[in-house]
């Protein structure tokens, strides 16, 4: 099994500063299709992707990962419920391995996420508030202190709001605010940051660009928020904004613009952390909706990436074939019609229309302090 710990801040250093500058590249390199990671480097932009088993189990997967990829982010390795099976088991195998790929390419690494209200392990219920705070803080300090040191960056709470609970706040509910309150939020970035202090900390949080009621609800929800943590001292580095955009529901453009200046005027980084485009209201036919999926990439990443807060954007994995929405669960409930292609790469690792667009936005947007 891997040893995270004996990544040290240097090796971190080396991993960032792994690929030269695009700008320094011969004018001929810089017209050639650029690895999705030089593109977006150009403009001081780590660009990356999720990952789990498949990019070690599937060698093609695993190079593709290579090329494009400079930051590897955990798809479900480092949540909660899949780390501890049981109260007494903390199963590393498959982050130590990541991590270990992560090295042997020249990636940094992304946590993802330390605490979310869903899906629960099974073995929380039944427990009480005391209970709860210290399994938590015990969580903390074990896989914090775990991977000290090899991480870039931590989700330290993912989607802390679901606007319909009934929660005061509009907060989601689950165990640990349940037990806590929104007290957890805080809780969980003072001790990380205490446990690691190498590690960006992040609040992550989905449906922001979104046009409909829960998003304008979670957006209105967000700023108070990031107020309240930064008031009280926590150490918040970068809010993420998970970005499945979805046509069939619209993206909220302008409003979602203002709501990134809002978050920059804060001195906060934002990272784009999931980002692909959901496709089951576009037409069947492949290359039509190959061409909406693109286009929707330009009308979401063009204006977005000129906000110089952005310092990462995370593709929600690389290929189709491994994509969140092909699962049987999501593809049922989401009435999919057809295999989803919401990524830039097809399930034979090919590049799509909507890699290319997402070039054409990295190449183009403004140069920024990088992350």
């Amino acid at each position: 099994m891997t040893d995270p710990t004996s990544l040290s801040r240097r090796d971190l250093m080396k991993i960032a500063g792994a690929a030269p500058l695009a700008a320094a590249m011969p004018a001929q390199a810089q017209q050639a299709k650029l690895p999705l990671w030089a593109a977006a480097q150009r403009a001081g932009i780590l660009f990356g992707a999720s990952a789990a088993w498949e990019v070690l189990r599937d060698p093609d997967y695993g190079a593709l990962q290579a090329e494009h990829s400079r930051l590897l982010v955990t798809d479900v390795a480092l949540k909660f419920d899949y780390l501890r099976p049981r109260e007494d088991v903390f199963d590393f195998d498959q982050p130590d391995q990541l991590l270990a790929f992560a090295r042997q390419n020249g990636m940094a690494y992304r946590g993802a996420a330390m605490f979310w209200n869903d899906w629960p392990a099974p073995w929380l219920k039944g427990k009480n508030s005391a209970e709860i705070e210290r399994i938590f803080d015990q969580h903390i300090d074990v896989v914090g202190g775990r991977y000290a040191g090899a991480i870039q960056s931590w989700d330290a709470v993912n989607e802390p709001f679901w606007p319909g609970s009934g929660r005061p706040g509009g907060f989601r509910p689950g165990p640990w605010y349940d037990a806590m309150g929104e007290g957890y939020i805080l809780r969980a970035f003072k001790r990380l940051a205490s446990v690691d202090r190498h590690a960006k900390l992040v609040l992550n949080e989905a449906f922001t660009e979104q046009n409909d009621d829960l998003g304008k609800a979670v957006r209105a929800r967000m700023i108070p928020l990031i107020d309240r943590l930064l008031d009280k001292g926590a150490k918040l580095d970068a809010v993420g904004l998970q970005a499945h955009i979805r046509p069939g529901v619209g993206y909220a453009g302008d409003a979602f613009l203002r709501f990134l200046d809002d978050i920059a005027a804060r001195k906060v980084d934002i990272y784009l952390t999931e980002f692909d485009v959901e496709d089951v209201t576009l037409p069947k036919d492949i290359t039509k909706r190959d061409e909406e999926v693109a286009e929707w990439t330009t009308r979401f990443l063009g204006p977005v990436l000129r906000n110089p807060a952005i310092k990462v954007l995370i593709t929600w994995h690389l290929s189709d074939k491994y994509t969140w929405y092909r699962e049987p669960q999501v593809a049922t409930e989401r009435n999919f019609r057809f295999p989803a292609r919401p990524l830039p790469f097809d399930d034979r690792f090919h590049e799509k229309r909507m890699g290319e667009a997402i070039r054409r936005a990295l190449m183009a947007a403004p140069v920024r302090q990088p992350v």
